[in-house]
């Protein structure tokens, strides 16, 4: 839980702990932590402090006093019911969203996309109030209890508070929404950037490239042409040629061979 040199002083704060008195109370979903002393109230005995380590051999007495006490602070300080009190402080906080925003619905006339933006945003703050508030709750309670196995630290409740702080700002940000759109008459808000690009006009760039296909279309369209004009000229040589045949043959046909009497006598 804590460092080893301030082992004797988070036996010290284990029993002012178990002294000290913490309630729950309400009902439902709604708790109040009561602490019966503070730790600002609480004094500080140097005498319970353990011999100074090795690497601390060099440093004058007081000083090493001083930087145990703050690490002491610093760390032994944010125990349960330092948590405690953060998470009482957000239940609080965000019941009161709630109630205002299920009051301005019940009084206005507001339509169904706000209605429904006041409900996801209710909704998703009672769930995490319900379960993950209770279960850090639980966590803190267990901190406190010197007799819990096992028993959560304090680095261990910072980092199950570091995470909850991520639910808390998603929904902040959906009721810092919802504020806003009731300062705004509950209309919808414009962004002002929406506008500013609505005003200039738009750059004619995509002509340029419209003239891509264009050119491709002239290329296959000359292309094609070429084809059709040599086809042409194919056939045309290909009649060319069967006449010259053809007046060859009927030329062959019409030759007479001449033979000389005397050589038939033979």
């Amino acid at each position: 839980m804590c460092f080893s040199v301030t082992s004797p002083q988070c036996h010290h704060h284990s029993r002012d702990a178990a002294t000290s008195t913490v309630s729950i109370q309400g009902s439902g979903n709604h708790y109040h932590a009561c602490a019966a002393d503070e730790y600002g109230e609480v004094g500080f005995d140097p005498s319970i402090l353990p011999p100074p380590d090795p690497w601390m051999d060099s440093v004058p007495e007081p000083a090493a006093v001083e930087a145990l006490e703050a690490v002491s602070r610093s760390v032994c300080s944010r125990d349960g019911r330092w948590f405690l009190k953060l998470l009482q402080a957000e239940t609080e906080r965000m019941e009161g969203w709630c109630r205002q925003m299920e009051q301005d619905e019940v009084e206005n006339e507001l339509p169904d996309e706000v209605l429904g933006k006041i409900r996801s945003a209710v909704g998703s703050a009672q769930l995490l109030m319900s379960q993950k508030f209770q279960q850090f709750r639980e966590l803190c309670e267990e901190n406190l209890n010197p007799n819990a196995h096992p028993r959560p630290v304090s680095q261990d409740l910072a980092g199950f508070w570091d995470m909850l702080q991520l639910s808390i700002e998603n929904i902040s940000l959906k009721f810092d929404e919802l504020h806003q759109l009731k300062a705004n008459n509950w209309k919808p808000l414009t962004p002002p950037e929406i506008q500013e690009r609505r005003m200039p006009p738009p750059v004619p760039k995509k002509p340029l490239k419209a003239h891509a296909p264009l050119a491709r279309d002239h290329s296959l369209e000359s292309s094609e042409r070429q084809r059709l004009e040599a086809r042409k000229r194919l056939l045309a040589a290909k009649r060319a040629a069967s006449v010259r045949q053809s007046s060859a043959t009927e030329s062959a046909d019409s030759i007479e061979i001449y033979i000389p009497e005397a050589q038939t006598r033979l």
